[in-house]
């Protein structure tokens, strides 16, 4: 178009048809595309991660070893004991005198028993029953065995092994034994200990191992 004709165009209010619209494309989106899932075959599985069993394997390797070396204290402790340890023979309560199975060992260290105990203390003459001392070592109490002889023997057995406990131990019963061998013999529940003669610091040691030591079931 001429010039001529532009002007003739403006005065009659036509737009300028020379003028070419130059359309501004839309602005690019900055968020960012998501990412097609991938496709998975129709009947196929999606394998899940599977956690890893180290954290199993550290804890149940954590409670063997607490229960190995519980187990190991315990055993190394019963060695450190004074005394030879016996099968224990169980705690039935039987009448005084009831027949029963022999006991595992002369003088007996567990067992059946009388529901009563042998009272606490000395004896010179007659020892009280077995099923009776029996309960009392069951009751944490501990038997100083002496062989019988003459009243002046035991009279002599009694003061040396009451000279050894002295008053720090209550519940121990000092008792004579036919054919009794060695001369003392020391028991509590599944222990003994046997001396030749009075010895003071080992016949205190077993004492105190064992003194107030209660057996019952289901005690500590």
């Amino acid at each position: 178009m001429g010039k001529k004709q532009r002007r003739k165009a403006a005065r009659a209010g036509q737009p300028d048809q020379s003028v070419e619209r130059v359309e501004t494309p839309p602005a690019a989106s900055t968020e960012p595309k998501a990412s097609a899932a991938p496709k998975r075959r129709p009947g196929t599985r999606v394998r899940r991660k599977r956690s890893s069993p180290l954290p199993w394997i550290i804890g149940i390797g954590g409670i063997a070893l607490l229960v190995g070396i519980t187990i190991a204290t315990n055993v190394i402790r019963e060695a450190n004991l004074p005394g030879e340890r016996f099968r224990s023979q169980g705690n039935v309560h039987v009448a005084l005198g009831t027949q029963t199975p022999p006991y595992n060992t002369d003088p007996p260290t567990s067992g059946w028993h009388t529901p009563g105990l042998a009272g606490w203390g000395a004896y010179v003459d007659a020892a009280p029953h077995d099923q009776e001392l029996v309960h009392n070592m069951e009751d944490g109490g501990v038997i100083l065995w002496y062989a019988a002889g003459t009243p002046e023997e035991n009279q002599e057995h009694v003061t040396a092994l009451q000279k050894v406990l002295g008053s720090r131990w209550p519940r121990t019963v000092i008792v004579p034994r036919e054919g009794l061998e060695p001369t003392y013999v020391l028991t509590a529940w599944t222990r003994m200990q046997r001396f030749e003669e009075i010895d003071p610091d080992g016949m205190r040691e077993f004492v105190a191992a064992y003194h107030g030591l209660d057996h019952h079931p289901g005690a500590r």
